[in-house]
This record gives structure tokens, sequence and C-alpha cells, in this order.
């Protein structure tokens, strides 16, 4: 029974909460500032001195690859080790280390309570935290409260370090102008295009060649591994429907509701688009004057109807009419709800435009009868008691299934409700239950095919609390020949096409830079040439590895042009050739893009004096780093 009762507590919501949230601060802060696990164990990298261990380094690992999963994504090991990569996870530690130190010569510290504040502050918002779930949390991930506290110090630290930088960087107008014009760029580029699936049809395959095929890659032609399982479920509309709403509740909640009704705003405005013409900068300078010429005793109709551009309200003087909280864009709200009759807003952006507005005046409206609100009132406390009920429900089902693990009878016997079957399902099966991840998460965990439990309650996006056992495994099986032949067949006619495609784009290649036209190169392949003049890096209608290898290639000369070969996602391959770069006219730019550029280059002037200073630091450092890509 305790180990029963250990079992639940490590599975239940809090803890899952708390374990999620102690891996995202740990993902971000990283294990590696401190030498959390001393001692005679090995050590991957030594930092002026300060050790990082091989323990040190697979927890960051495994915080890494916990914070992917927990993402809400289908990523199997194979794409979670592409993701997390060892020798990547541990240049990021000897980085934080280099900071840790440089924030502890330049004499940054944190008070202690400070430090506590931020962490209780963090587990608040979940909700609070069980100190035994909390320990063990930590443990999991090799840390005690002691480590996790001085974890989350040099963090902090390390924090005011990277803030710091990024608060007094900037970049100055002729770095800002030069940027600009080399991201701004124009090319012509144009792209001969060897597809894959148009030379499929050329590629003749062999009943030899498929056995072949099939024999040397039998893995690849098995069924998948298919599991039956047994369901327990129950609707959270089946409680609704027994739930009895008393005329003293309902009256209490209309009482409530009167009560706390706010009065009407009847609002006016003046609404300024913003566009390629207009900044919203320059259309809160125009509402401003506006602003100050109400003030000094202008009419604010007179001025809606010859400035607004709400073709709505214009002709009314602006006026909006009375109108209750969620009517507006949240900023116009929280804008006019700050107002006293009579009085006017500072310009307020929404994504209309921008706005000046006025509140007229409070108006008190009638509240609706109690007969009137009767069935919708009702209605929302029937809800709300169905939703208590439901997680009080949840919560047993939970309770039970672990109670008695290895069996649904109990659960079901209890809330009368039936087994369901559920057969045929696959990993990758994204239909009906199965559509939702949180439902795949609890049927396919080791804790129901590996140790044969019952899974953990699961409530459904349909409002149902589930729980699920594992009936019957059905491993894979090796499908026949007969049975795979057409889908080989087109496996070797399209590794036959991508071989044509690469064959035919070098030669047409070798044709181009030895100088003959590109008119007749593409003639005698039966292709067309695509352009796209003046293109720029942000532009569409180019294939994206077009793109890309176009503006790295090297800018031609006066009446030159260079070539290169770019491979497309499927396979498919394209002759790029490139014969203008011109570099932007900063002044010439529309002002959107010159002020998408400076904030552009502004949010990156703080990560560029980051790196300057890792540089700066690793430079001057003595730091000896096993190499991770050698297996002894």
């Amino acid at each position: 029974m305790v180990m029963q009762k250990m079992r639940a507590g490590a599975q239940g919501l809090a803890a899952k909460v708390l374990m999620g949230l102690v891996v995202f601060v740990l993902a971000v802060t990283g294990f590696g500032a401190i030498q959390l696990f001393s001692g005679s164990e090995p050590v991957v990298a030594s930092v002026n001195g300060d050790d990082i261990t091989e323990r040190a380094l697979q927890a960051e690992v495994n915080a890494h690859r916990r914070a992917y999963e927990d993402l809400g994504q289908d990523l199997t090991q194979e794409m979670l080790d592409s993701l997390v990569d060892r020798g990547a996870v541990l240049a990021a530690m000897i980085d934080q280390a280099l900071l840790a130190q440089a924030a502890d010569d330049l004499g940054l510290s944190m008070a202690d309570e400070a430090v506590q504040a931020r962490l209780r502050a963090e587990f608040a918002r979940q909700g609070g935290f069980d100190e035994a779930l909390f320990r063990n949390a930590l443990a999991s991930v090799g840390h005690t409260p002691t480590s996790f506290h001085a974890e989350r110090f040099v963090h902090e630290v390390t924090g005011q370090l990277r803030r710091g930088l990024s608060d007094t960087a900037f970049l100055t107008s002729r770095e800002l102008r030069r940027a600009s014009e080399v991201v701004a760029q124009k090319r012509d580029i144009a792209w001969l295009t060897f597809r894959v699936p148009s030379l499929m049809d050329e590629v003749e395959v062999s009943d030899e060649e498929i056995a072949e095929h099939y024999d040397a890659y039998q893995e690849n032609y098995v069924s998948e591994e298919r599991f039956d399982f047994d369901l327990v479920r129950m609707p959270r509309s089946s409680l609704e429907a027994d739930i009895e709403i008393g005329e003293e509740e309902v009256v209490a909640a209309y009482e409530a509701e009167v009560a706390d009704a706010e009065p009407l705003r009847r609002a006016a405005h003046i609404l300024l688009e913003v566009s390629d013409e207009r900044s919203p900068e320059e259309a809160e300078r125009i509402l401003a004057g506006a602003r100050a010429s109400i003030l000094a005793g202008a009419s604010f109709g007179e001025k809606a109807r010859e400035m607004s551009e709400d073709p709505g309200t214009a002709d009314d003087g602006g006026d909006l009419g009375p109108s209750g909280r969620g009517v507006f864009p949240a900023a116009f709200e929280e804008a006019l709800w700050a107002l006293a009759p009579g009085e006017l807003s500072a310009p307020v952006r929404t994504e209309f435009g921008v706005h000046l507005i006025k509140l007229i005046s409070e108006e008190a409206e009638d509240p609706p009868t109690l007969a009137e609100r009767r069935e919708e009132i009702t209605a929302r406390l029937r809800r709300e008691e169905a939703d208590r009920r439901f997680q009080s429900v949840l919560d047993d089902f939970d309770k039970l299934a672990f109670e008695e693990e290895d069996s649904l009878l109990g659960l079901a016997g209890e809330f009368g409700l039936a087994i369901e079957p559920l057969d045929g399902a696959t990993r990758r099966t994204r239909e009906g239950l199965l559509a939702e991840k949180a439902v795949r998460d609890a049927l396919f965990s080791d804790e129901v095919l590996v140790e044969g439990y019952n899974s953990s309650a699961v409530a459904t996006a349909d409002a149902e609390a589930l729980v699920a056992r594992l009936r019957t495994r059905h491993p894979p099986l090796q499908r026949p020949l007969e049975e795979v032949k057409e889908a080989v067949r087109l496996t070797l006619k399209e590794f036959g096409a991508r071989g044509l495609a690469e064959q035919r784009a070098l030669r047409a290649l070798e044709e181009l830079t030895g100088g003959k036209a590109p008119s007749d190169v593409s003639g005698e392949h039966g292709l067309s040439w695509e352009r796209a003049d003046g293109f720029r890096i942000d532009g569409q209608g180019v294939p994206l590895p077009v793109a890309e290898l176009a503006f790295s290639m090297k800018a031609p000369g006066p009446g030159e042009r260079n070539t290169d070969l770019a491979r497309l996602d499927d396979g498919s391959q394209a002759i790029v050739l490139l014969t203008n770069v011109a570099l932007a006219d900063y002044g010439a730019l529309p002002e959107a893009d010159r002020e998408q550029l400076a904030t552009m280059f502004a949010s990156s002037a703080g990560p560029r004096d980051l790196a300057a200073m890792l540089r700066t630091l690793r430079g001057a450092a003595s730091i000896d780093a096993k190499d991770l890509s050698d297996p002894g």
C-alpha cells in the first residue's frame, strides 16, 4: 500500500506540474554554472579550474530533453537525440560558467531573500507546492534544495550581466544604414529545376531489383505494432443532467450580478489609420495636436467630423454610443475606463489604428429582471457545479485506478460504467480519442505498456474522465513482398529519379560554366528558367533552398554571372543563376521598412555584445573540454 501511495503521488497532477516547473527552471538556468556534483566523478570540462562533471552534463542534457517533451510535440528518441546535442549542451555550460565567473569578478550579487522570493513566486503561480514532492522532484534531477537555490542564484546574477549588456547596447546610425543596405539588398536570380516527380516515369525497375531491395531492407516493410486497450469513460455531461439548482441559489447569483453591474460608458473617438504612408508615431503626433486644440476649446465632434477615418462614426462626431466592457480592443478599453466623464485620453494604439478617446457620460442601465435572467443563470450555475463534480470524479478515477492497478472492474463497478474496447491502436494513430496527445501519452506510457498498470486518469477534450489499460499487444509482423511490391517499386523509382536529377543538373551546370547560353541549356533539357529580378531575402515565390543559396553566392562582376546547385526538399536539383546584386538605398526605403529594420537590429545588439563578450572571455580563459565525438 505504501508503494502504491508513493506511485500515485508521483503520478498526480500536482507532482507533474511541480516536476515540469523544476525542469523548466533548470532548462532555462542550466546546471553547469556551479559544481553541483563534486568528488572523484569523471570531468568533461574545466573552466578556469571550475569542473563540469559527466553527471552535471547528463543532468543538463536530460533537462533539455524533458523541456522538449513538455512542449507537447510527438518526438521520438531519435528526434530528441538530434535536437539535444551533448556537445552543444556542454558548450552552453562552458559559456554559463564563464558568465558566472565574470559576474563574480564584477561583484554582481543578489540577496538570498530575493532569490527565495523569485522561486516562491514561480511556484505560487502554479498553485503552490508540497515540500516532499518538491524535494523528490529535485532529487530526480540530481539536486537538493540547497543546490537548486545556489543554481538559481547563479542564474540571477548572470541574468543581471546579460540584462546590463542588453540595456546598454546600441547601434550607431552609420551601422544601421550600412546593415540595412546589406539586409535589404536585391538580387536578380534565375533557377532551372530538374524535378524528381517528372523524372520518375523514365526510371524502369525490374522485379529482381524489387526483390533485392526488399531482402536488403526488410525492416522497412513490417506492420506497425498494434495495441488493444480497455477503457472506462465518464462524460461530464452525465453529471450535469443530475444537478438541480435551487431558487435561493438563482436569486443569490442574480443579486450578485446586479450588484456587480457597471454603468455603460458613452464614448466618442477620432481614428487615424496606419499605413505605409503614415506611421503610428505620425498618427500619434497628429492626434496629440488635435487633443491640444480640443483642450483649448475646440469641439471634439467637429474635429471628429473633420479628421476621423472611421466611416461609421465620423459623421456623428465620433459617437460610439453606450457600451459595457468586452466590446472594444483591450488598449482602447483600458484607456476608456480610466477616464472621467468629459476627459480625453492620450493617443491610443490598437490594431485598427490610433485613437483619441473622449468619455461623454456614464449611463446607468436598467438591469434585466430575474425572470429574464433565470434561465441563463440556472444554466451557468449548473455548468459550474458540473465542473466541480467532474474534477472530483477525475480525482476519484485516478485514485481508484491506482488502488486496483491491474484491473478496471472496480473502477467500472464503483461508477456503474461499462468497460469499452479500443482495438488496433498504433503509436501513429491520430483519430478519435487518440487524436489527443494527453490520451496518447497516457495509453502509450511505460506504466501501461511495460508495467501493465492502469493508466492515470485523463480529462479528454470532450470533457470525459478516462482510464485505460492494455489488453493485448500485437507485435510488428513482416509484410510479404507481394503486399509491398508497389511501394518498393515507387521507392526505387524515386531513388532513380533523384540520381537522374543530380546527374543532369551537374551536366547542365558544367555546360553553363563552360560558356553555354542559359537558353540553350534549358532548351536541351526541355525545361524553362524561372526568374525573380530584384528579389529580397524576405520575399516570396522562390523556393527557400534557392533563395538561401542565391544570397550566399558571391556577387558577380559587371556582365558576369555566378552559378551553383541547390538541392530542394524532395531531392530535386535546381541550378541557380545570379546576375546582379544591388545594395539597398537606405534613404529610399519606405518608413515602415526602416522602422522594422531598426527594431530588428536594435533587438540583436544585445545578443551581439554578449557574443563578443563571450569570445573575449573564451580567449582569455583556461578551458580544457573533452571531445564528445570521441567515444573514448
